[in-house]
């Protein structure tokens, strides 16, 4: 007999916020992991530090389309939870896991255009040989990144986002000392340089995954989840899984393409226009890290919501979600309105780079809670597995809109680097009403991917 369902709490914004901030903190720790590469170059060389962060673009690109595919085991999982047949998650996250040992294939055969691409950025000689080398051996790596989006995925979607944060710090806490002895050498061996910063990420990426593995065959899950049974891995799991996750993960490397062409294109305009959009690009990561997370948390919820039938549920974990993002991400663009230039001068002195960014922190203000409301609206709709229409607003918005103004009012107008960010600041405002007129028709809350996978009534379960 399978467990009883579960009784879901309701969709208060107490746990729309518990499920999304060890998110923040887990995301929080990828930037960590990522940072903790870079300053580690800085005590190396300039080229070793330019080498690295471009290293690590190249890895993303190669990774973007298979990692955001594999987030829908999120979608599947809260949704058999939700339905009382959380007995077959196991089979979902099993049939994940083997579409990223697949997905790794592929990365392998690709890993030899590594150089390919990073000239395609067009760094100097000695940053691109840098960067080669890192690229290749996280490429190499990529497929434990796959199998962590796998477990994690699951685990979110069961409602445990706790266990992945703690899991990620601890991948922190090793990068550090990994990165120390590899980089610089000791116990035997040499000093690495920037392929030792490569090793030990991809080293404490395996660590995590081993903890996750293990977690994942611990008794509760093996009792509840059925995470031992490989017989729930079918044909019509795997094809469902790519159905609903492919269009995710369309929309990450599209995506992914054309902000690379937005910063390409403020690259070629100076070096001080250049500084003052990397300020205010970091800036906004703060901005929509918990936008992010109040995402993912949507999508949990309202998976969990429709899977067990409770479209109000459903509707109002979303909505709360919703809301919270506005509110955070709208002081967010507050704060940016009124302080951009201290902001800006506290990353650089130079008058000219604080008077830019000073403009650019005005249209990141005007933006802030479109962005909110696109993501936290997308977030809904892959809780309910409705993925295909948001990929496809999101690509016609991007080649119709977005590239096409930067060029428009960055070049042709003339407007430079505030053309470029007036045309991105229009785009994310479309896409966060498209997105969320979606969501207001309510089209999705009759989605459920969760009949794609259960057999047949008249067949009796195994």
């Amino acid at each position: 007999m399978p467990p009883a369902p579960p009784t879901l709490e309701p969709p208060t914004y107490r746990r729309v916020v518990r499920l999304a901030y060890p998110v923040v903190f887990s995301q929080l720790a990828a930037t960590l992991m990522g940072l903790t590469d870079i300053l580690f170059m800085g005590w190396v060389s300039t080229d070793a530090q330019a080498g690295v962060g471009l290293g690590g673009i190249v890895c993303w690109t190669f990774g973007a389309l298979f990692i955001g595919t594999l987030t829908v085991i999120n979608t599947f999982v809260a949704q058999h939870v939700g339905a009382g047949t959380q007995d077959r998650c196991g089979g979902v996250v099993w049939s994940g896991l083997l579409l990223a040992i697949v997905f790794s294939a592929l990365i392998e055969l690709t890993a030899p255009q590594v150089a390919r691409l990073v000239r395609v950025f067009g760094p100097d000689p000695t940053v691109a040989a840098v960067a080669t080398t890192f690229a290749v051996i996280r490429v190499v790596g990529l497929p434990l990144a796959l199998l962590e989006t796998c477990l994690t995925s699951f685990l979110r979607g069961i409602g445990d986002t706790r266990t992945p944060m703690k899991v990620s710090f601890g991948m922190v806490a090793l990068n550090v000392p990994l990165n120390f002895w590899l980089v610089f050498g000791g116990l035997g061996v040499p000093p690495l340089g920037p392929a030792g910063s490569a090793y030990a990420t991809v080293a404490a990426n395996g660590a995590g995954v081993v903890v996750l593995f293990l977690l994942l065959l611990r008794r509760h899950a093996r009792r509840v989840y059925r995470t031992t049974s490989l017989a729930d891995v079918e044909r019509r799991t795997l094809a469902s899984l790519l159905w609903v996750g492919l269009p995710i993960g369309v929309g990450w490397a599209l995506e992914m393409v054309t902000w690379t062409i937005f910063t390409g294109f403020v690259s070629g305009l100076g070096a001080r226009p250049l500084a003052a959009h990397n300020i205010v690009l970091q800036m906004i990561h703060l901005s929509f890290m918990p936008g992010v997370a109040l995402s993912v948390a949507a999508t949990t919820l309202v998976g969990q919501h429709i899977g067990g039938g409770d479209a109000a549920g459903a509707s109002r974990a979303g909505y709360n979600a919703l809301k919270l993002a506005i509110a955070y991400m709208g002081m967010m663009g507050l704060i940016f309105l009124v302080g951009g230039g201290l902001i800006a001068t506290g990353f650089n002195r130079d008058p000219q780079v604080v008077r830019v960014a000073r403009r650019l922190f005005v249209w990141a203000a005007a933006f802030q809670m479109f962005d909110a409301t696109g993501m936290v609206s997308g977030g809904i709709l892959r809780g309910a597995g409705d993925t295909r229409y948001p990929m496809v607003a999101s690509v016609l918005c991007a080649w119709l809109v977005f590239v096409p103004l930067i060029w428009l009012l960055g070049r042709r107008l003339g407007w430079g680097v505030d053309g470029s960010w007036a045309g991105a600041t229009i785009y994310i405002i479309v896409v966060g009403l498209v997105l969320f007129a979606r969501v207001r028709s309510g089209r999705w809350k009759s989605y459920s991917v969760t009949e794609r996978v259960e057999p047949a009534a008249t067949s009796p379960r195994p």
